[in-house]
């Protein structure tokens, strides 16, 4: 007996590894793709031009990816309104125009830096200055941040200066006039200098699936229990549904915190979260962000264009809590194709009409303007989405349009 208990061997069975199924709602991203401008300016020749062409920006990237920044140190603080709108205002110069301020560390996954420890500042404002191209064979690259009111500058050298004169700054010569609207003591505004041809598009609706929403943002999607108004929960948090207006909004009751959380690590979390299960469906760009709320901001743009809502939701919100998602609120329908045969033009008019009727309305006040731009106002049909043009006006936050009655009418027609 005793020989048979040390002998025996008794037959285990393989454990399989449980296999977690990873679920993609859309293309997956590179970070580039979210931390972009939303408009190049070219000064040249007393002149400005610009663009907020997504081919333009996108072939900007190509060359900024490969470059790499050295000697960078902050050069002035406190700078004020005037002294900033004369750094944009200065020959041979390209401004890229970020919506919220860059951690340097943040954008070192786009551009790459020779120093490791890299300075724990921001920036609005990118410049690119090529006025000494020609004698050193380098460009100066101007860090702007309009909110803290500092400047950084950094050196690049370049591979091949006619390869980026050719193909970054000589087709700026054809690209939109824009005119500087200047206002006292105050940061100026840059409007499209003439009246702009604007196509009205439709889009048909490509709905997103709850159930892989589901399964992304609850930890066990199994134990999930739908209740009453589309209201989803398990036993630490819930997703309620707007299934008219297509929106949801997850919140994990748990996780919430008020332990500070560094701006690039926000960034980088609320990146990988969404961009894990392809949450950037469309063309969203980083926004907005609220280092005291954990909260970070993607809008949705289309070709180059902001675009809003009165009705849906056109961005993606994430807050964080300790270590984990505490809130997560986005649209869920999905821009489809384009239906070519709904295209309409539109007529929009000047910047500096739209700047004339602003700076007289009673509806705004010219000096809390912070932009003035183009962008589409989404408009919800059945199994359709329509983006109309318009003008917009922003300020503290607040966005406006400004619709053709109030300039005066716009003339339509179709493409």
């Amino acid at each position: 007996l005793t020989l048979l208990i040390w002998n025996y061997k008794p037959e285990y069975e393989l454990i399989e590894e449980t296999q977690v199924e990873e679920v993609l709602i859309g293309d997956q991203k590179q970070l580039q793709d979210v931390i972009k401008p939303y408009r190049v300016l070219y000064r040249e020749n007393d002149q400005f031009t610009g663009t907020v062409s997504n081919n333009v920006i996108n072939e900007f990237y190509r060359h900024l990816t490969r470059w790499q920044a050295q000697d960078i140190e902050m050069i002035k603080s406190n700078i004020s309104d005037v002294e900033m709108n004369d750094i944009l205002s200065r020959n041979n110069r390209a401004t890229l125009f970020f919506n919220e301020e860059i951690p340097l560390q943040t954008f070192s996954g786009v551009l790459t830096f020779a120093e490791k420890d890299l300075l724990a500042a921001s920036f609005t404002r990118l410049l690119v200055d090529w006025s000494n191209l020609e004698q050193q064979d380098q460009l100066q690259l101007l860090f702007l941040n309009t909110e803290k009111r500092l400047l950084f500058r950094a050196y690049v050298d370049l591979e091949s200066n006619r390869r980026f004169l050719s193909q970054i700054i000589e087709p700026a010569k054809n690209y939109t006039p824009y005119t500087e609207i200047k206002r006292d003591s105050l940061l100026s505004l840059y409007v499209v200098q003439n009246p702009t041809v604007a196509t009205q598009y439709t889009y048909l609706d490509d709905e997103l699936s709850l159930d892989s929403f589901k399964n992304i943002v609850f930890t066990n999607p199994s134990i999930v229990r739908p209740g009453r108004d589309g209201k989803y929960s398990d036993d630490m948090s819930w997703m309620q549904v707007d299934t008219q207006n297509r929106i949801l909004n997850y919140v994990d009751y748990l996780a919430e915190s008020i332990a500070p959380i560094p701006s690039t690590k926000l960034i980088r979390d609320s990146f990988e979260y969404v961009n894990e299960h392809g949450g950037f469906t469309s063309d969203f760009r980083l926004s907005s962000m609220n280092i005291g709320k954990h909260s970070i901001e993607y809008q949705l743009f289309l070709h180059g264009y902001p675009v809003y809502s009165d009705t849906t939701m056109t961005r993606i919100i994430t807050t964080w809590g300790e270590d984990r998602l505490f809130r997560y609120r986005r649209p869920y329908y999905s821009i489809g194709s384009d239906v070519p045969n709904e295209r309409l033009v539109k007529n929009l008019p000047s910047g500096e009409k739209v700047i004339d009727y602003v700076r007289n309305s009673q509806d705004f006040n010219f000096e809390e303007v912070d932009e003035v731009v183009m962008g589409y106002d989404l408009i919800q049909n059945p199994n359709a989405y329509i983006f109309d043009p318009s003008w917009y006006v922003i300020s503290n936050n607040v966005v406006k349009r400004i619709t053709p009655d109030q300039l005066g009418g716009a003339m339509n027609g179709l493409e």
